[in-house]
């Protein structure tokens, strides 16, 4: 009798008890999935953990600039990320109102939406920026990491690790089962976040700090797109000084999915107990912010957070890194994390590639910290000299010669590879 073959090759069984493979990653997200990605596509064989059951569960990050799309345009993935992003075109304007019903105070175009400035964009780049959120995102990388070669494992959490001269010893524990075994790899990738154990039990050294303010997340669905469809933003500044909801008087209303699915987040004061956020409050949240007091609301999630600004100054530890929020932790503006984290990977993923086949020695390797850590420390000192609200009050004061800023031309590439500028 003829054996059945699907076409589809079983996962061989290792010889002995320890799990091998040639390069780790510790995290899902954009970092952990990019770096999984680029890896599977350059043919190394790699392993993704996550202690998650699944990808990202709340939006987060969603600006996706020419530099990251550039890279997923390389990894064979751009047309799936546009598929399920919001294009272009419909990113618009940053607007500053006393409610999305109330009275607007000014808007900017902005991410290359001007008119005198769009043209250096598509100029700059086949890519153009767009809106994705996390939630949307992940699945991508994650999908076709997996598809390329990736054993991605889900509720494992890593635990501890040691390395020597030829590779890393790596102790993680299936969730499912609370069982503890080990995996042996030529290289760790810590992508676990913000609060990364991988960087912690390396070492890394730090500037900046941690939850530096409060803030709350409010994801909800509501049709307004009477409000919103002819004017069309991604971003809302609600200025309510003195409203009382617990805040500080001035949210954020950010679009997920045109127009029916939104993200509240609104700013409190971290040096006071936290608010508490229930049903009855968030949906008082969002329909003062909304400035809609009959609104009919669906309350998605809630959450509360901490805005950080600190950075590593190295990124590595021997034959372990680590990439993404694990690194450089960003406060939203700007739109810096996901874009810098998934070119961190995108960096270490093929100079790990190279030094795995013999093509490069492993001082290249070392290219990674002097290559990535100044970006990060660039990023942040963009985040100071350009702070969102002093660009928002300038915005107000010179609407045009704002708006022409916010639309500025791309900055000069730190470097150039495979064609590719990296930031």
């Amino acid at each position: 009798m003829p054996a059945f073959d699907d076409g589809i090759a079983e996962t061989t069984i290792p010889a002995g008890k320890m799990v091998e493979t040639d390069v780790l990653i510790v995290g899902s997200g954009p970092a952990g999935g990019a770096a999984a990605l680029s890896l599977a596509t350059l043919g190394v064989p790699n392993i993704m953990i996550t202690k998650y059951r699944w990808t990202a569960n709340t939006p987060r990050a969603h600006i996706t600039n020419q530099r990251a799309m550039e890279i997923f345009r390389d990894l064979g993935v751009e047309d799936q990320v546009l598929a399920d992003a919001t294009p272009h075109e419909l990113v618009g304007d940053t607007v500053f109102c006393t409610s999305i019903a109330g009275e607007e105070i000014g808007r900017i175009k902005t991410w290359g939406t001007h008119p005198a400035r769009e043209a250096d964009y598509q100029l700059a780049s086949p890519c153009l920026i767009c809106d994705i959120p996390q939630t949307y995102l992940e699945p991508i990388l994650v999908k076709n990491a997996t598809a390329r070669g990736t054993q991605t494992r889900f509720s494992t959490e890593y635990l501890s690790h040691e390395q020597d001269d030829a590779g890393v010893t790596t102790t993680v524990r299936d969730r499912l089962t609370g069982a503890a075994y080990a995996i042996r790899s030529k290289y760790l990738i810590g992508a676990d976040g913000a609060r990364s154990l991988v960087a912690e039990h390396i070492g890394l050294p730090y500037e900046g700090q941690m939850d530096i303010a409060g803030s709350m997340n409010i994801t909800f669905r509501a049709d307004i797109s009477a409000k919103v469809a002819t004017r069309p933003s991604v971003l809302y500044w609600v200025i309510q000084p003195g409203s009382n909801v617990g805040g500080i008087g001035a949210g954020l209303v950010r679009m997920i999915r045109p127009w029916n699915e939104w993200l509240i987040v609104w700013g409190y004061d971290i040096s006071q107990p936290p608010p508490t956020v229930d049903a009855d409050k968030a949906t008082e949240i969002v329909r003062n912010l909304l400035g809609m007091p009959d609104l009919e609301v669906e309350i998605t999630g809630t959450s509360l957070w901490g805005n950080n600004e600190m950075y590593a100054t190295h990124l590595q530890r021997r034959r372990v890194f680590a990439a993404g929020d694990a690194v450089h932790r960003h406060p939203p503006s700007n739109g810096l994390g996901s874009n810098t984290s998934v070119q961190d990977s995108y960096n270490l993923a093929w100079k790990l590639a190279a030094v795995l086949r013999d093509q490069a020695g492993p001082g290249l390797l070392e290219t990674y910290s002097q290559e990535r850590a100044p970006v990060a420390r660039l990023d942040h000192q963009r985040l100071a000299r350009q702070g969102f609200g002093a660009r928002g009050i300038a915005a107000l004061k010179c609407p045009h010669g704002a708006a022409q800023e916010a639309s500025r031309p791309l900055p000069a590439p730190a470097r150039l590879v495979g064609g590719h500028a990296e930031y």
